[in-house]
C-alpha cells in the first residue's frame, strides 16, 4: 500500500491476494435437511446437541433421555 502525505492510498490493483480455503463438509452433509435442537439436564449441568431428525443417533438420543426443543430446516437458516 502507498502513502501520500503519511495517509495511506488503498489501490486495489497493488492488493496481496488472499488464499482461498476450500471448505470440507461432512460426507453426510447434503444427506439431511431437517435437524433438531435437543437437551438434556444431567449432574446439574445442561447438555445440548444438534442431530439430523432422520439419523439413527436421534433415536438412541431420544431412548437416552434427550427432549426435543427446536425442529428446523437447514435450506431455511442457511442462505
Amino acid at each position: 500500500m502507498r502513502r501520500r502525505n503519511g495517509i495511506p492510498i488503498d489501490i486495489p490493483s497493488a492488493r496481496k491476494k488472499a488464499v482461498k480455503d476450500k471448505v470440507l463438509k461432512h460426507p453426510e452433509y447434503n444427506q439431511y435437511n431437517v435437524y433438531v435442537t435437543m437437551f438434556k439436564h444431567e449432574d446439574g449441568q445442561n447438555i445440548w446437541t444438534m442431530v439430523p431428525f432422520m439419523h439413527p443417533d436421534y433415536r438412541k438420543l431420544r431412548k437416552e433421555g434427550y427432549r426435543i426443543t427446536e425442529k428446523w430446516d437447514k435450506r431455511e437458516v442457511s442462505a
